[in-house]
């Protein structure tokens, strides 16, 4: 059982946007009303990497808390961009979809959960592993 689930949720749609205002945090209120401030951000440019590879996952689970990753947050993954050690991954590990933190140790592949619960699983020539791509976002409710 590795408790962190990503179900594929589904792919983004090309040209995807939503624009809205950027407002500072620290936005001062004059009369009830926000001071309007002219820049604006593009969300769907923002969360998309202009990859065609992308995806979103939606997560199950605690073994990644300590990342701010909870059960119910959707990921932005990234299946083409190339894995490095310490980046928070989506693999299959044996038929199932994990999320992890990849680490690099004297030659050795393993999947990190960031919550000390939970061991390190070390990907052995037994282990059916593939990478499905690096965690790019995270989106979640406060």
């Amino acid at each position: 059982m590795y408790r962190l689930r990503a179900d594929k949720y589904g792919n983004p749609k090309q040209g995807f946007t939503f624009e809205a205002p950027l407002l500072p945090a620290s936005i001062q209120r004059s009369s009830g009303m926000l001071q309007s401030v002219e820049t604006s951000i593009d969300l769907g440019n923002l969360l998309l990497t202009g990859s065609k590879d992308v995806y979103m996952a939606r997560v199950t689970g605690d073994s990644m808390i300590d990342e701010n990753i909870f059960t119910g947050d959707i990921l932005i993954v990234d299946a083409k961009t190339e894995p490095k050690d310490g980046q928070i991954v989506v693999a299959s590990l044996d038929g199932e979809m994990t999320v992890k933190k990849l680490r690099r140790k004297d030659g050795k592949i393993y999947l990190v959960s960031a919550n000390q619960k939970y061991l390190p699983i070390e990907i052995t020539g037994y282990c059916k592993f593939e990478i499905q791509g690096v965690v790019k976002h995270i989106i979640h409710e406060v």
